[in-house]
């Protein structure tokens, strides 16, 4: 999520993230079509005893891994917008930041809630109380009960929200420890909670709660990285975290995934590769390609990332479903995994063209809303 000058002055963040929306849709396309997205565990290594026709598809699954590269850009994003704003008034802060999220999110939520895919108008119960309660207070990712409520996808949303408030503790952290001490902090949180699943999965009852292991602290480092290349960037300096070698980098984020114990730390290798990719495209390092078969591709990406919060929010309640439709339409077909993929996909075009609607109808007046309140906020404060 970015401010329209943001993406004038670094228009590859949108290409960025057009490749993280796609590899998400891509992984949930590949879950409702078999009717699971990935292997299973064999032990402490993945179990390729599984139909021929998923390992062929087997790269899908790392399309999970899509919101770490969003986490980073989003730490970025957030970083550089306040940075270049003239206010340090949290007010106005929160105020744009909950007009360019909460209003497209609410919307996704009381949709899916109460009217469709497969909502009612009624609120019957007390766990469906308790979903609508937490998905509107965006806590629901820190109860396993409510986690997939809704909209399996709208935990990241809440994880994003819960960071959005923890970033006034992370720059208080680094006036006073410094950036690189500030980082190390926010690592720290990170990657002892990841240790601790690590641990979990060779020693089941070494076990975290449920709201220690969905929490924004387990994902702080992640998203700091992409504030801390901003800092870097607006600093006019370089960093040593973001000079590894890139192709090291995806081999070791391919293989991390297929070790139990090492599974856990590959969100954050790919958040990483997501802040060493955009660190070389800033610096000139390298450049995008001028072909004539890349250029409308990235062209498209970069659509594709301009309207991605839209995507992200509405994509995969339309993918599944898909075996709905199909049994609607061919009851006593038997139709394979395969083919379902591929019919999964044919949403694509349906889910772009609604997340450009969304955008321009939607997200858009609501920026403009938030500009408008922060403004009055940073006028009010400075009177």
């Amino acid at each position: 999520m970015m401010d329209s000058d943001t993406r004038l002055r670094l228009p590859f963040l949108d290409g960025i993230r057009g490749i993280a929306i796609l590899a998400v849709f891509l992984f949930h396309a590949l879950g409702a079509a078999f009717g699971f997205d990935n292997l299973p565990w064999d032990g402490l290594f993945r179990d390729f005893r599984v139909p021929g026709s998923f390992i062929a598809f087997y790269p899908l699954t790392y399309g999970s891994l899509g919101v770490a590269v969003f986490f980073a850009v989003s730490g970025f994003c957030i970083h550089l917008s306040h940075r270049r704003s003239n206010d340090r008034g949290w007010l106005s802060f929160g105020a744009r930041r909950f007009f360019r999220i909460y209003p497209p999110y609410l919307l996704a939520v009381l949709i899916f809630f109460f009217v469709w895919p497969w909502g009612s108008f009624s609120i019957d119960g007390s766990q469906r109380l308790a979903e609508l309660t937490t998905h509107l207070l965006a806590v629901h990712n820190l109860d396993s009960s409510t986690f997939f409520g809704i909209s399996a996808s709208l935990w990241f949303i809440a994880v994003e929200i819960q960071l959005y408030a923890l970033y006034p503790l992370l720059l208080a952290a680094t006036d006073r420890l410094g950036w690189k001490g500030g980082l190390l902090a926010a690592g720290l949180l990170e990657l002892t909670i990841r240790s601790l699943l690590s641990i979990g999965s060779i020693f089941p009852q070494v076990s975290l709660p449920h709201w220690i292991e969905f929490s924004p602290f387990a994902y702080w480092l992640s998203w700091s990285m992409g504030a801390y290349l901003c800092e870097c960037f607006l600093s006019n300096r370089s960093s040593s975290l973001f000079r590894v070698r890139f192709d090291l980098l995806i081999v070791v984020g391919f293989v991390l995934p297929l070790f139990r114990p090492a599974a856990p730390f590959a969100f954050p290798v790919f958040s990483l590769l997501a802040a060493v990719a955009m660190e070389r495209l800033m610096t000139g390092k390298w450049s995008l390609p001028e072909s004539r078969i890349f250029k409308p591709v990235w062209s498209h990406l970069c659509f594709l990332g301009v309207v991605s919060y839209s995507f992200y929010l509405f994509h995969q309640p339309i993918v599944r479903l898909t075996g709905r439709v199909l049994a609607a339409l061919f009851p006593a077909a038997v139709i394979s995994p395969a083919l379902k993929l591929l019919i999964c996909l044919g949403w694509y075009p349906i889910v772009l063209a609604l997340s450009y609607a969304l955008y321009r109808l939607v997200e858009q007046p609501c920026i403009r809303m938030g500009k408008r309140i922060g403004a009055a906020l940073q006028r009010h404060r400075s009177v």
